[in-house]
């Protein structure tokens, strides 16, 4: 069993921040494309290189500066076969790929001289299909073999963690879950909700993480919330014991549909401000969280405003 000497969101109380829109960023404040969605590839051209590294630096100079730990990810998003097909990878290649997002991680909390106690490595993974379409004929089992390949490259590659964000079936974060125990690492599962305070599935939040657990025997180390804003989801939750396995948020900037924000031509920033306050209303009535970052159209600006709202609570 592999595992890692870092203390894990789950395993304290502690306050861990993560990213913003790492894409919503890097397309509208610099003006990158990205072909399939994808930000991975950017590792290949130096200007986009350094404008990644200076992004995640500053969210590590944020948690030095906020005393908290960080919680890289997002990077490899669109790193799994499928997607890395389209873009012209091999397997071969796209392993290489994942591996260096890691290794940027690692090189900007370096120059931002946070802790190594407060950094955490995650090795992150998006649906197989479109996050804001359901994937018909996903099965749990399909799940399990396509995403343990990129779960293995982390499990190489040091990651702490893995984190499974936009999932919109519990089909599968069920293969997911089951690919990262099997492989001996942490995963996260963060499920997105739509206006209705439901799934792409139909599956309320409540429904698939009882399905997860059950499925899986409790397997993921906690459940997130993200790409969507507070006022949308904000209403299904609950003080109840299943919200206990909730610990985390990754909200969008705006509330405008989360398909409809990647494809707009323009970023929504929305109110960084009155978003921290939002955030802090959902720390008060659930405790427990302790893992904070943005979605679309949110970057280190927002969370800032989030940490420092947080922290002064």
């Amino acid at each position: 069993m592999i595992t890692t000497d870092k203390t894990l969101p789950h395993q304290t109380e502690r306050l861990f921040l993560t990213d913003g829109g790492t894409e919503t960023w890097l397309m509208y404040k610099k003006g990158f494309e990205l072909p399939e969605f994808s930000a991975f590839h950017l590792l290949n051209d130096s200007a986009a290189y350094d404008a990644l590294l200076s992004y995640y630096r500053a969210f590590a100079t944020l948690a030095c500066q906020l005393e908290t730990a960080f919680i890289f990810d997002s990077l490899s998003y669109r790193a799994s076969r499928d997607w890395g097909a389209l873009l012209g990878y091999s397997p071969e290649g796209l392993a290489e790929m994942n591996l260096r997002c890691l290794d940027l991680y690692r090189r900007a909390a370096q120059e931002a001289g946070l802790p190594d106690a407060n950094v955490i490595l995650s090795g992150c993974i998006g649906p197989k299909g479109d996050a804001y379409q359901r994937n018909e004929g996903l099965t749990a089992e399909k799940a399990q073999t396509y995403h343990a390949e990129q779960i293995a490259t982390f499990v190489d590659g040091g990651a702490d963690l893995v984190t499974a964000l936009t999932l919109n079936m519990s089909e599968e974060a069920i293969g997911i879950a089951r690919a990262a125990k099997a492989a001996g690492i942490a995963s996260v599962i963060s499920f997105t909700l739509d206006k209705d305070r439901r799934m792409k599935s139909g599956e309320t939040l409540q429904e698939a993480i009882a399905k997860v657990d059950a499925a899986t025997g409790s397997a993921p180390a906690y459940y997130m919330i993200n790409c969507s804003h507070p006022l949308d989801f904000g209403p299904a939750l609950e003080p109840a014991p299943w919200m206990q396995r909730v610990r985390g948020i990754r909200a969008n900037a705006s509330t405008l549909d989360h398909g409809t924000l990647c494809q707009l031509g323009h970023l929504e920033e929305g109110n960084p401000d009155e978003l921290a306050a939002q955030y802090r209303e959902l720390r008060d009535r659930f405790p427990w969280m302790n893992v904070f970052g943005g979605c679309c159209g949110t970057d280190v600006v927002h969370v800032q405003k989030i940490g420092q709202a947080l922290l002064a609570a």
